[in-house]
């Protein structure tokens, strides 16, 4: 399987490294770790998330704020977002449809 990311997904992404690594220094990159690390996991064994509006849902463990959302499709797993919990809720559901 590849990886895919819808272009505000990796926006997302780049955001949250760029904010935790101004934050201190090395936490940008434990941040993305922790994401790649969750997308193996997504990788190894899709069904194994829980299933929201289409796609499936990853929680952060470290970084519990965050979930990353994606569907698989023909071996490629789509991240459709990595969604901090405290924006608007309205903005992923219109991404979900």
């Amino acid at each position: 399987m590849t990886f895919r990311f819808e272009p505000a997904a990796q926006a997302e992404l780049l955001d949250a490294v760029t904010w935790y690594e101004t934050q201190q220094p090395g936490l940008g990159e434990e941040f993305f770790a922790e994401v790649e690390s969750a997308l193996k996991r997504a990788q190894a064994n899709p069904e194994h998330f829980p299933k929201v509006r289409g796609a499936r849902k990853i929680r952060l463990q470290r970084f519990r704020k965050y979930s990353i959302l994606f569907a698989v499709k023909n071996d490629v797993v789509g991240v459709v977002a990595v969604f901090h919990g405290a924006r608007n809720p309205d903005e992923l559901k219109r991404r979900l449809r």
